[in-house]
């Protein structure tokens, strides 16, 4: 699988904040609940200093409950706010990932289904999920993660520069290698997480490939092949995470040991201080506190550093998705198709794929089909029978020649109307995990349910789903793994009955039926022909001579024939 373009990490934060942007007002407003929050740890410590010297020092008890019960109450105070923001930030988090993983889908729906084929789908669900995820924690929750501890050093920084300037300067000269730490290990990491967001896309592209494909292995005797497929990435991401533990692992310990050793200088300078009267236990103790809040903030930015890393590498693979680019394209003055009679023209029609530029498929390609006419195509494979319902149906535009409908060349109209007027029944029918009256009603869902019944008996469905357990309401599972295929032809074929559009597109429709299967569904398609421009692309002959026309098709560079 090819890398995905390294992408800076100020373009991948301007090409991904835009679906921030509806709920940006409450990232200021949890960084604040979170700062007020962290405002009370402040004061909370501050009391404590109190508590140690006008209270603990002095033997003054009788001071200790009004102190106490102020601590208590500054605590609950503070842990509401926080609470409150870091539900602010989840909410804002969870919508984020929402919506830019809907745009995603919505934008992959815009793709022709060869560009999407292009693509493992296991790495693109991968990259729909886990990577989307982890883009939220640059984007949305890394800016109130990184700005909240920012405020909050500063916060803290000032409140231990009050108690003692000393004390401060001491603990800052460790600073610079905090630093240095964060840029080492920053840029290592971020190296490392690219490769694993690669390699998890592949383990789950070849886990889904694999189980989709468990008939094949299991009749074909690969089982043992596909176990060591799934073992080979599954070797392969491990290496890779184990190298981003390396690093991700070797920098929280280096901090620790910078923390215990600015920890140590202000308890050598404190204890200095103290002797000389500079400086109070209280103030000691309330110092060394205010230090320890301090090391909370700095990790959490140190921290930032390994979030930053797995977000732009996930920025990167997502971006590719996003700037994935359709080959068919509808133009700005393109417009709607209405009263669609049925008529369709080919005329001097040559195409090839996108992806084998040069090589055509069809080539000066002409025939006209009259509205209700039936037009089967026939010839062998590869002969471009199925070029010829992409081109009808928009998955492909052909490089020379047009296809029209009505008179209007097909890039003349946008998308949107020419494929409400226009069925795609093709080879194998595709079902989803939803009841069968949803499958049905899946091109018309507002259909009635009488409006669904009659298209099950035009289909020769009826019976046999009345037959089933909750009939119409039976859910058929997966690419309808409950039905046989028959079965679920006669269900597509019943969606198509439903939707009643002027043009037809049969690819294939009974292969993969048995003789006995394909008989039930012939009858019903050629009801469902009845009236409507169809073009039948078929292998049956049979099947072929009851359409008004044949045209033949043959390899490329042979003359094509045609018979009538």
């Amino acid at each position: 699988m090819a890398a995905a373009r390294t992408v800076p990490l100020r373009e991948a934060f301007r090409r991904f904040w835009p679906w921030v942007h509806p709920d940006a007002r409450w990232l200021p407003v949890s960084a604040g609940l979170l700062l007020l929050g962290a405002f009370g740890e402040v004061v909370s410590v501050w009391l404590f200093k109190y508590l140690i010297d006008d209270v603990l020092v002095p033997r003054h008890f009788s001071a200790f409950w009004p102190l106490a019960g102020a601590m208590v109450a500054v605590a609950v105070v503070g842990a509401l706010f926080a609470f409150a923001g870091g539900y602010a930030a989840t909410r804002v988090a969870e919508r984020y990932i929402l919506r830019l993983r809907t745009a995603t889908v919505a934008h992959l729906h815009t793709l022709t289904p060869d560009t999407l084929e292009s693509r493992w789908r296991g790495d693109v669900m991968s990259r729909l999920t886990a990577d989307i995820a982890a883009i939220e924690q640059l984007v949305s929750s890394g800016l109130i993660t990184g700005g909240t501890a920012l405020v909050s050093l500063v916060l803290f920084g000032a409140a231990a520069v009050y108690l003692s300037w000393p004390l401060t300067l001491a603990a800052l000269t460790v600073a610079p290698l905090f630093w240095l730490s964060t840029r080492f290990f920053g840029r290592r990491i971020m190296a490392r997480e690219r490769q694993v967001r690669r390699r998890v896309g592949s383990v789950t592209a070849v886990l889904e490939e694999s189980l989709r494909n468990a008939v094949i292995a299991h009749t074909h005797g690969q089982e043992k092949h596909e176990v060591e497929r799934v073992h080979r990435e599954g070797t392969a991401l491990l290496n890779s995470e184990l190298g981003a533990a390396r690093v991700a692992g070797l920098y929280p310990p280096v901090l620790s040991v910078l923390e215990v050793i600015a920890g140590l200088v202000v308890v050598g300078v404190g204890a200095y201080e103290l002797d000389h009267g500079a400086l109070t236990l209280g103030g000691l103790l309330a110092f060394a506190a205010f230090m320890a809040q301090l090391f909370e903030p700095a990790q959490q930015l140190s921290g930032l550093a390994t979030v930053i890393g797995a977000a732009g590498a996930s920025a990167e693979r997502v971006l590719e998705l996003l700037d994935m680019r359709s080959p068919v394209q509808e133009r700005p003055t393109a417009r709607d198709v209405h009263d669609v009679e049925g008529r369709v023209s080919f005329e001097g029609v040559g195409v090839s794929y996108p992806n084998t530029p040069g090589r055509p498929v069809l080539t000066d390609l002409t025939f006209d089909i009259g509205p209700g006419e039936v037009l089967a195509i026939t010839g062998p494979s590869g002969s471009g029978k199925s070029t010829l319902a992409k081109l009808l149906i928009r998955f492909l535009d052909p490089d020379a020649g047009a296809v029209r409908l009505d008179g209007h060349d097909l890039r003349d109209l946008t998308l949107a109307s020419l494929r409400e007027a226009i069925t795609l029944l093709p080879q194998q029918a595709p079902l989803f995990h939803a009841t069968i009256r949803d499958n049905i009603a899946y091109g018309r869902p507002e259909a009635s349910r009488s409006e669904i019944e009659n298209a099950a008996r035009n289909a020769g469905a009826h019976d046999f789903v009345m037959a089933l357990p909750q009939g119409y309401r039976t859910e058929i599972g997966e690419d309808g793994f409950q039905l046989s295929g028959g079965q679920s032809q006669r269900i597509a074929i019943a969606r198509a009955f439903l939707r009643n559009t002027p043009v037809l597109i049969l690819d294939e429709p009974t292969a993969g039926l048995d003789q006995q299967a394909a008989a039930h569904v012939i009858t019903p398609l050629r009801h469902l022909m009845t009236g409507r421009t169809t073009l039948l692309i078929t292998h049956d002959q049979g099947f072929a001579r009851t359409a008004d026309r044949i045209l033949a098709l043959g390899p490329v560079d042979s003359p094509l024939s045609r018979s009538g």
